[in-house]
């Protein structure tokens, strides 16, 4: 069990779909191609920006999807290589370069499709809720950059921290419970 759990509240209502999030953590993990360490789906359709309804009663809402940093995630569980790993002091899950073989067995794991095959380099990768930024006191990108302030990121479950307490007052929920992972990221 990790000392503490960073994870994300997002706003469905708040994000307007305009991908910064997307774009922004391709450009920082330098992701070759057609790897998205993040994606962007339009709740309630199988096709992106699918507006609902008919005029003047229309809607469109978003939800963006990273790593959802699970208590007890699958991707470790079945990473044969011990390359895909949580980290004890913060909870997040990461994925070490020099250990991935690449064989995909996480990716077939997790049930929210986060980590992506980079056949460019032969090896799994996945959002690290910008690891490197948090150890510097920063946001993770995502929520930085985000211009609708739809991202809230924080400590899950610490009563004091601004995260867990609007997780409780908002009501967020988690992804695919039914799964047992766990996960840190909540939508409301």
């Amino acid at each position: 069990m990790a000392e503490k759990q960073y994870g994300m509240l997002i706003y469905t209502g708040r994000c307007v779909g305009c991908q910064t999030c997307v774009v922004g953590c391709k450009i920082l993990h330098e992701c070759p191609g057609g790897v998205y360490l993040g994606r962007l789906e339009t709740v309630g359709s199988e096709e992106n920006y699918h507006v609902q309804g008919t005029y003047p009663n229309v809607s469109v809402t978003f939800r963006p999807h990273l790593c959802n940093h699970c208590a007890n995630p699958l991707c470790v569980a079945n990473c044969p290589t011990g390359a895909m790993a949580k980290r004890d002091e913060d909870g997040i899950v990461e994925s070490d370069p020099n250990v991935c073989i690449g064989c995909g067995t996480c990716v077939q794991a997790c049930p929210y499709g986060a980590p992506v095959l980079d056949e460019e380099r032969g090896i799994v990768r996945k959002c690290d809720l910008c690891r490197p930024r948090i150890e510097q006191g920063e946001e993770p990108l995502c929520v930085a950059s985000c211009p609708a302030e739809a991202r809230v990121y924080g400590l899950v479950g610490d009563p004091s921290d601004e995260l867990a307490a609007l997780v409780a007052e908002r009501g967020g929920e988690v992804l695919l419970p039914e799964e047992g992972t766990e996960p840190s990221v909540y939508y409301c």
